[in-house]
């Protein structure tokens, strides 16, 4: 154990040091602009009286394919009788887009992509097994995640 303990500490100092490189700080700037506007949509559930949404920040770790590794943030949406949506960065380099983020619950997950700066869309593969889009709004997000609560 003790060796297993000097590795990992090796490891912290190593890696705890170096600075994350410019394309993983774009990509976490992008997810805490996602974060801020999911957050705004949600305010009057959040801050109803009652709330019926309770928000709680997370961090999330990250291994990118390139091998590069860091923490982002995400968060943890929990509604009625205690269900919830956890909002999970996957990875910023991915096939066609600038970067993925993962909704989950119990009910399954909704995916969305990042195809410009500023721009995401809910991504799925229709019956057929086409890939099908639609862009992030106020409704969109409204409907996936009344759907994922439900």
């Amino acid at each position: 154990m003790e060796q297993l303990l000097g590795s990992l500490r090796q490891l912290e100092q190593e890696l705890g040091s170096a600075p994350d490189p410019d394309w993983v700080v774009e990509w976490k700037a992008k997810l805490v602009g996602l974060l801020a506007k999911l957050k705004g949509w949600l305010k009057p559930a959040i801050e109803g009286k009652p709330p019926l949404v309770e928000w709680t920040d997370l961090e999330v770790a990250i291994s990118e394919t390139e091998g590069e590794v860091y923490k982002a943030p995400g968060a943890r949406l929990i509604g009625p009788k205690g269900r919830f949506v956890e909002i999970v960065p996957k990875a910023r380099h991915i096939f066609n887009a600038m970067g993925r983020v993962d909704l989950v619950s119990r009910r399954g997950r909704a995916m969305l992509a990042r195809f410009a700066p500023d721009e995401w869309s809910f991504v799925w593969t229709s019956a057929d097994g086409r890939w099908e889009s639609a862009k992030l709004t106020e409704d969109s997000f409204a409907e996936v995640l009344s759907e994922m609560l439900g």
